[in-house]
């Protein structure tokens, strides 16, 4: 199903609203994804973006873990050009929300041309509040970064229906210098000696540095990576159940398709101890998921792959290491800096 409102070149019966004429064209179906991947992912390319926002990662979520009414919106310029892309869905509390799920997405946001993000929030909440929506009574936009312009559009006070705005957690950020050296130096004194100290002892016994390269591979890998997972969080025993597994999977086969994943392992005298689930993806790789042999824990072998894939990072001329959502205090023992997450809430009507 498709609607459309908000453009002069919109079929008849359309309606216009928002500013600077955009149609904003809504669909209900999850091919919607596929239909428009090519232009979404243009957008993507022209401003700052994550992994987190790729049609591919939405489709992938709404397959194994989505539920409500989907109602994936594209707004169109006059010239029929795509200004953005926005995938929502309501639930039954009538709570509107960005699809991707915000336990599995760190970051979520719209897609949207540069200088584009205002004018296509104007354009979505007069779409959003009209006849053609699904019914809905709160948008909610979890995992905002500091810099997203969707934050500013949302918030400002010129801004339709005026959003509240708060910090809901940080995303941990390492910034890569230009050499192994150089980041080394950068730590705090005693995190610099214990690193060294701690790579020098380890490299005294045979270690092997592997990573997932083929279609091939990626089964047998996941299944090692998920024991790992398994055997180093116990408390997270819930977490492998049967939706967010095949999620899981299938978002790692089309990562690694599109050349963004970075799955890689530590093994000492054939035995695997550490891996980590990363995504490589413009300029920087984002720590998704790890896990460990505790029985290797005098290795510290999470420490020393964490260490060899910021120093690949830094080699590959990646500009950050982002370790994404947690405060887990290891994280600052690499150097990260704290990047600020924000949620907005805004009511269907305020405005």
């Amino acid at each position: 199903m498709t609607m459309a409102s908000c453009c002069p070149t919109a079929p008849p019966g359309a309606r216009r609203s928002g500013p600077g004429r955009l149609e904003v064209r809504a669909h209900a179906s999850p091919e919607a994804f596929t239909r428009l991947t090519g232009e979404w992912r243009a957008l993507l390319a022209g401003g700052p973006s994550h992994p987190f926002y790729d049609p591919a990662w939405h489709l992938c979520w709404w397959k194994h873990l989505g539920s409500g009414t989907l109602h994936v919106c594209e707004v169109r310029r006059p010239d029929g050009g795509l200004a953005a892309a926005a995938p929502f869905v309501v639930n039954g509390d009538g709570l509107l929300r960005l699809t991707g799920g915000e336990d599995l997405s760190d970051y979520l946001d719209i897609a949207a041309a540069p200088g584009a993000h205002a004018e296509a929030w104007a354009a979505l909440l007069a779409h959003l509040r009209g006849p053609e929506a699904p019914e809905w009574k709160e948008l909610l936009v979890r995992g905002l970064p500091a810099a997203s312009p969707t934050l500013k559009a949302l918030t400002a006070p010129d801004a339709p229906g005026r959003g509240r705005a708060e910090q809901e957690e940080v995303c941990p950020v390492v910034p890569l210098p230009g050499s192994w050296e150089d980041y080394v130096g950068m730590l705090d004194a005693r995190d610099e000696r214990e690193l060294r100290r701690k790579l020098r002892r380890a490299h005294m016994q045979p270690l092997e540095f592997r990573r997932t390269l083929s279609e091939d591979q990626l089964e047998a890998d996941l299944d090692e990576f998920i024991r790992l997972h398994a055997l180093s969080h116990p408390e997270k025993s819930g977490f492998w159940n049967e939706a967010r597994g095949a999620f899981f999977r299938e978002m790692a086969h089309e990562m690694l398709r599109l050349g963004w994943l970075d799955l890689s392992f530590l093994s000492v005298e054939g035995h695997t101890a550490a891996a980590n689930f990363s995504l490589d993806y413009d300029d920087r790789i984002y720590l998704y998921n790890s896990g460990y042999d505790p029985n290797e824990r005098q290795l510290s072998a999470g420490l020393v792959l964490l260490a060899h894939n910021i120093e690949e990072a830094i080699n590959a001329g990646r500009a950050a290491f982002d370790m994404l959502r947690g405060d887990e205090p290891y994280k600052y023992t690499f150097g990260a800096l704290d990047q600020p997450i924000f949620r907005v809430r805004l009511s269907r009507d305020a405005g």
